[in-house]
This record gives C-alpha cells, sequence and structure tokens, in this order.
C-alpha cells in the first residue's frame, strides 16, 4: 500500500513456529495461522532509516508483510502479535496481486480498534517526507480514515478526535430517524436542539477540514 524508501527495508523472514513462542499463541490463534505461507518484517522507519528527527512520542515503526494462501486475513494472529511488539505497527496481508492492509494506534497498553482497507490490487503509494516518526505515523493513519488530519495535531490526537467525531456521526443519524418518526412536536423539539448541539460540537471538531 506505501512505497517507503529503500534505506528502511529489512526484509527479515520469521519462522511461525518461533512467532507463536513469542507470542505464546493460543490453539485457536495456531489454528487462525493456518493460511499463512510467510511473515517479514519488511521495513523499519526510524529517525535513521529516515534521515529525520527523533521523537519521544512513536521512535519507530514496523512493517510487516504477511503472505497468505487464501484471501482470509488471519485477524487473531496478527492482533497477537500486534500485541507482543511494544512499537507501532502496520500489516500488509498479500495473496497473490491483492493486498490488505490493517493498523491499530497503541496508546501505552491499551488495544486499540483496527482500521483496515479492502482487498485491492497491489500497488503501492509514495510517501511524503517527514520531519519526523510521527509524522509519518500521522499520514499512514489518514489513509485507514474517513477524516483527515490537523496539521498541528500528533497522532494520538488524532485518533481522538476521529473517535469522537465518528460518535457524533452516528447520534446525529440516530437522533434525524428519531426526528423523522416523532409525532409529539414537544419531542420533535428536544430532538431538534439535541441535534443542533450534536452539529455544533461535529464542526468545531472537523474546523478547517472541510
Amino acid at each position: 500500500m506505501f512505497q517507503f524508501s529503500s534505506k528502511t527495508e529489512v526484509n527479515r523472514q520469521f519462522r511461525l513456529s518461533d512467532l507463536f513462542n513469542q507470542m505464546k499463541a493460543s490453539k485457536e490463534v495456531k489454528k487462525d495461522a493456518s493460511c499463512i505461507e510467510k511473515v517479514i518484517l519488511k521495513n523499519v522507519l526510524s529517525p535513521t532509516t529516515l534521515n529525520c528527527e527523533p521523537s519521544k512520542e512513536i521512535k519507530e515503526i514496523y512493517v510487516f508483510e504477511i503472505s497468505v494462501s487464501s484471501r482470509d486475513v488471519p485477524e487473531l494472529f496478527i492482533k497477537q502479535l500486534d500485541n507482543s511488539i511494544k512499537l507501532h505497527t502496520l500489516f500488509n496481508v498479500r495473496n497473490g496481486e491483492f493486498e490488505l492492509s490493517t493498523i491499530s494506534y497503541k496508546l501505552g497498553n491499551a488495544k486499540g480498534k483496527y482500521f483496515s482497507t479492502n482487498w485491492e490490487s497491489e500497488e503501492d503509494y509514495p510517501v511524503p517526507l517527514v520531519n519526523n516518526v510521527p509524522e509519518l505515523y500521522k499520514y499512514i493513519l489518514s489513509k485507514f480514515l474517513k477524516y483527515p488530519p490537523l496539521e498541528a495535531e500528533t497522532p494520538g490526537e488524532y485518533i481522538k478526535r476521529y473517535n469522537q467525531i465518528i460518535k457524533l456521526d452516528f447520534q446525529i443519524g440516530k437522533t434525524q430517524s428519531a426526528i423523522e418518526h416523532e409525532s409529539q412536536s414537544k419531542r420533535k423539539f428536544e430532538y431538534n436542539a439535541r441535534l443542533k448541539e450534536y452539529k455544533k460540537e461535529r464542526a468545531t471538531l472537523l474546523k478547517n477540514n472541510f
């Protein structure tokens, strides 16, 4: 999905058995991994390999390539492998000429939501020059999310704001549906007032994106 500089390439292949030991994989995870043909640490995105400034927020990003025999995503395997790695990770799952990417923003030991692309024909997109690793991570995240980041916000602030907007989108849709089906004028007035507040808050969070 992304075309990283050749300076970031590692291309280290792992044995599944070694990864299972590292992950302390359960029977369910091993069964889930039955479609996996190979696992490669494809890139390491760091201040050294990117020739950029170091940052305490995100020091490095690992990019894994997982080749599978069928167009199935070994989600349990990916999540447990991701949990066993302290650094931020991007997983590219490949089947023939098709690729699916998945990523989850890590906040300490907390497990974040996974964002994934659809299966697409294998095509890499160049990434921009960045000043630090978090800036690149924010760019990568933006390709998975519906709303773009603000220039000044950190990846963590971006995810937090994005989740708030998605929650408001749901509340706006639910309230609009309630208004359409409500027959009492008093309740409609209350719903409309609530809808106005939701839209105002959403507009504030979107700021100058649109």
